[in-house]
């Protein structure tokens, strides 16, 4: 399991993740859920969806498209010009992460220059057996208490 979520202007942007065969990085493209920060079973709902869409194998030639894509959904929901103009008003960003059955959460920051980078320290690491639900639950309140700052 691989799920980005993103802050951006009190919504949660919540993209499919594709996984590219034989490189193993992930491209994030449609379905798209965009959810308000303040509706928490909304948004519950929405990763719950996501991870049940799972990650979708996609070849190299299909994650260029995607990548080189003028129609890209996450400028196209949020009206952005650019990655750097997305980037610039993000409040934050999260990945949901699931590793021989053990969760984490990692969480984003902004480089000085652009782009985001994991915050190692930020990281959430869940023991065996810790109910999804339980992590979903974590998830949104960090999610939650981010954009209250």
């Amino acid at each position: 399991m691989h799920i980005s979520l993103r802050l951006y202007q009190g919504i949660v942007l919540v993209p499919t993740a594709y996984r590219v065969e034989r490189d193993g990085f992930f491209v994030t493209d449609r379905p798209l859920e965009a959810v308000s920060v303040e509706q928490t079973e909304r948004l519950r709902q929405a990763i719950q969806a996501t991870i049940e869409r799972g990650i979708l194998p996609i070849s190299r030639d299909e994650a260029r498209v995607r990548l080189n894509s003028k129609d890209d959904p996450l400028l196209k929901a949020t009206g952005a010009r650019s990655w750097f103009a997305l980037d610039k008003q993000t409040k934050g960003l999260w990945t949901l992460v699931e590793k021989n059955g053990a969760y984490e959460i990692r969480v984003d920051q902004p480089m000085r220059t652009h782009g985001w980078h994991e915050d190692e320290t930020k990281r959430v690491r869940f023991p065996l057996g810790t109910p999804l639900d339980d992590v979903i639950e974590q998830l949104i309140t960090m999610i939650q208490e981010c954009a209250r700052e």
